[in-house]
């Protein structure tokens, strides 16, 4: 089938996060750092608890963890200008798939912007999945019209883009934006989907 819709994921592509360096500094609480951020991307946990029991984690104060996780995260420019460019093309719908908790998306992208670049955007708070459970990539095809047979997921997380492509997605593995061009221009070249 022919390819009708890229889906983006959030962090670690349109948004390049400061999770890492806390990783980075505090490896012991690798574990705990992913516990931490599966409640807070189901919406179990607000922002302002996350930042508490990263705090109480890592001895960081809490505004320290606001400034660390959160303030250090910046948007990744060269992806939004890709997307804001196959957009205008017209040729594909764009979506953004992500697992983000309760109104974070909002520091990244004022919703203006969201409406005007997407054709659709699932959150894991608000429709109950996380990637890389299937049922998130089947809810975001679904939503933007489309087979997930004629997706292409771009995430930079190697389990989510196989968990993709076991709904038929095809998936792209972010590293870097000219390399994920590259990869998507291979993708859509006429009789390869």
């Amino acid at each position: 089938m022919a390819i009708k819709a890229i889906i983006f994921d959030c962090f670690g592509v349109f948004v390049l996060s400061g999770r890492e360096s806390v990783v980075k500094d505090f490896p012991g609480i690798k574990q705990e750092l992913h516990d931490l951020t599966v409640r807070s991307d189901y919406g179990f946990i607000s922002r302002e608890d996350f930042n508490k029991e990263l705090s109480e984690l890592t001895h960081i104060p809490a505004d320290e963890v606001e400034a660390r996780y959160w303030a250090k995260s910046t948007r990744n420019e060269s992806v939004f200008q890709w997307a804001n460019e196959l957009k205008k093309a017209g040729e594909y719908k764009i979506g953004l798939l992500s697992n983000i908790g309760i109104n974070w998306l909002n520091d990244f992208f004022p919703e203006e912007e969201r409406n005007n670049l997407f054709d659709d955007v699932v959150l894991s708070n608000e429709v109950g999945y996380i990637k890389p459970d299937r049922k998130i990539f089947e809810i975001a095809a679904e939503r933007l019209g489309v087979d997930t047979t004629e997706c292409v997921m771009i995430d930079d997380l190697l389990e989510n883009i196989e968990a993709a492509a076991s709904v038929g997605m095809q998936g792209i593995v972010y590293g870097s934006t000219s390399e994920a061009k590259v990869e998507l221009e291979r993708l859509l070249e006429p009789g390869r989907a």
